[in-house]
């Protein structure tokens, strides 16, 4: 059974007073084995956002299903769905989403402080994943005397703390530079071999080229797919901009492996 499995997906807007319909998501069906890292690549109104606010469980379907190992997250309560996310979903933002009036350390550690969880076991989840991370020396820092990457790997910390069953990251590397934003996708493909399920969003092509799999959305729909298959980063990079062409140009869907 796959880790994640989406079935016939659907999301309508109304507009204010109700007069016009928008279908942001149109049946979308796709499914996410355990340990796969998946970019999801689309133009802005694509419907991507949409369907990773639904993912994260910040959003419900008009109609469908979310499946995350069985379980159906989108008839989860209100009530329950706060404590959901943080047992279940780790999040790592575009604009990093860390509180400026804690340390590095204590922010990372906040979803477990909120888990309850013991002090001394929170430490040893903390020190090998700084570590990994290349963020030990900075934890006693607070995010106004760290630069933009090093925030980033410090919100991917406190997303991975948890150890979640899926990752979800909307644009991580869209407030970085280039040498940032490589660090962090390196470690991101790395914590995705150790057997991470990762689910991202990126108008990076050179972020997406690190993934396993592309999935692009248009007009509400999932339009193709690319496998990575036995490419490398440099040859996933020259497809995916190959296929980002063909679709600005109206192409066909189908799928490449």
């Amino acid at each position: 059974m796959a880790l994640l499995e989406v079935r016939n997906l659907k999301k309508t807007y109304s507009t204010r007073f109700g007069g016009n319909k928008v279908e942001a998501l149109k049946a979308v069906s796709f499914s996410s084995e355990a340990a796969e890292f998946t970019a999801i690549m689309g133009e802005s109104g694509s419907g991507k956002t949409t369907l990773l606010n639904i993912l994260a469980s910040l959003d419900r379907p008009t109609s469908g299903e979310v499946l995350l190992n069985g379980k159906d997250i989108t008839k989860i309560s209100e009530k329950e769905m706060a404590g959901f996310r943080r047992d279940h979903l780790g999040f790592i933002f575009q604009d990093f989403n860390l509180l400026n009036t804690l340390s590095l350390k204590d922010n990372i550690l906040l979803p477990l402080v909120l888990q309850k969880m013991p002090y001394k076991q929170m430490i040893r989840r903390l020190s090998p994943l700084a570590q990994k991370l290349g963020i030990s020396e900075l934890l006693n820092k607070y995010p106004y005397e760290v630069s933009g990457g090093q925030k980033q790997r410090a919100a991917a910390a406190r997303a991975l703390i948890t150890q979640p069953e899926l990752l979800l990251a909307d644009e991580p590397t869209g407030a970085l530079d280039s040498r940032s934003s490589d660090i962090l996708m390196e470690l991101l493909s790395e914590v995705n071999r150790e057997g991470q399920t990762i689910l991202m969003v990126t108008h990076s092509t050179k972020a997406a080229s690190y993934a396993k799999r592309v999935m692009f959305i248009k007009d509400g729909q999932v339009f193709h797919q690319i496998f990575r298959g036995d490419r490398t980063n440099e040859e996933m990079f020259s497809v995916i901009a190959q296929t980002q062409t063909v679709l600005m140009n109206g192409g066909d869907r189908n799928e490449q492996r």
